[in-house]
């Protein structure tokens, strides 16, 4: 297997494969909260654990109603200010990280287009849950560990 940049097939017009974090993640059950993301070896602060695609969703697409989130839109991601651009669903393990306020990894844009990275803020366990800071006034009450 390649680790660095090489071309998709035999089409030199194809884009570029960047090399990818693999088995780095998984999900369980966390008590308390639900599904969640774990690390499935230990790994440094730094480390790119998931890169994932999003589905790019343009904000003109959400509902307009009077009550609050569909299950959908609590899971839609700011992505860009362009129009037509705004939001984006993650696919990959991506929703279903927990939030907490003294995250252990955050997400990035890219490094390809129209994706997702999962990076370590600081040193991680095997084992340990992955959480980030949804960084918006949250729509549920928080467990005391998220908070």
């Amino acid at each position: 297997m390649r680790d660095d940049v090489g071309q998709l097939g035999a089409d030199a017009n194809a884009s570029p494969v960047h090399s990818r974090p693999r088995g780095m993640v998984d999900w369980r059950t966390i008590p308390g909260k639900g599904r969640g993301v774990i690390a499935t070896r230990a790994c440094v602060q730094g480390t790119e654990l998931e890169r994932s695609p999003v589905i790019i969703v343009p904000a003109s697409h959400l509902l307009e109603k009077d009550e609050g989130l569909t299950v959908l839109e609590e899971y839609l991601l700011y992505w860009s200010e362009e129009e037509g651009r705004e939001l984006a669903m993650g696919e990959g393990l991506l929703m279903i990280y927990n939030h907490s306020a003294t995250p252990s990894v955050e997400f990035e844009t890219g490094p390809e287009p129209d994706t997702m990275s999962v990076i370590a803020l600081r040193d991680i366990e095997a084992g340990e849950e992955l959480t980030y800071d949804y960084g918006v006034a949250l729509w549920f009450t928080a467990t005391s560990a998220e908070v």
